[in-house]
């Protein structure tokens, strides 16, 4: 009887870990497609969209295939999943970092009030000299001093 030879895909798997994935139950080789998982007897089987689903595998390359992936998880598949569970720990960590430098709404809100406050500078009543403060409070004092400074500039 004929049989698919999995050597390709063992030394590609070796070689090039990368382009496997697993999803679910099944290998998935990323470029070309073709998912290989077993059957309730331990044989591995092909699926694909061309003939190379057409044949059987050999119980001996089942086998290898088993061990191979069994190593390649441990390896590879399971240091990648922690890699990227760790990144993505990571950027939820530095959005929540961030989060707390942002102001909030009430901060942004009152900022709209102090930029218009800064934009439009009070200028003097016309029965009070020029430079006096109209009123005695800090907030008063401050606005004539930079009615002040806008004036001398």
């Amino acid at each position: 009887m004929a049989y698919l030879d999995l050597t390709p895909m063992l030394q590609a798997m070796r070689a090039r870990p990368s382009e496997f994935e697993m999803q679910g139950t099944y290998l998935r080789h990323i470029p070309s497609h073709h998912l290989l998982n077993f059957d309730i007897w331990g044989n591995a089987r092909v699926h694909a969209r061309c003939d190379c689903a057409m044949l059987d595998v050999s119980r001996e390359q089942s086998e290898e295939m088993k061990a191979a992936i069994a190593a390649w998880k441990v390896v590879y598949w399971e240091p990648h999943l922690a890699q990227i569970e760790a990144e993505k720990r990571a950027a939820k960590i530095n959005r929540e970092f961030a989060s707390h430098f942002r102001p909030s709404l009430w901060q942004k809100f009152l900022a709209l009030f102090r930029r218009e406050d800064q934009a439009l500078p009070l200028l003097p009543l016309d029965d009070e000299p020029a430079g006096t403060p109209a009123a005695t409070g800090p907030a008063e004092r401050v606005r004539a001093t930079r009615q002040s400074e806008l004036l001398t500039n």
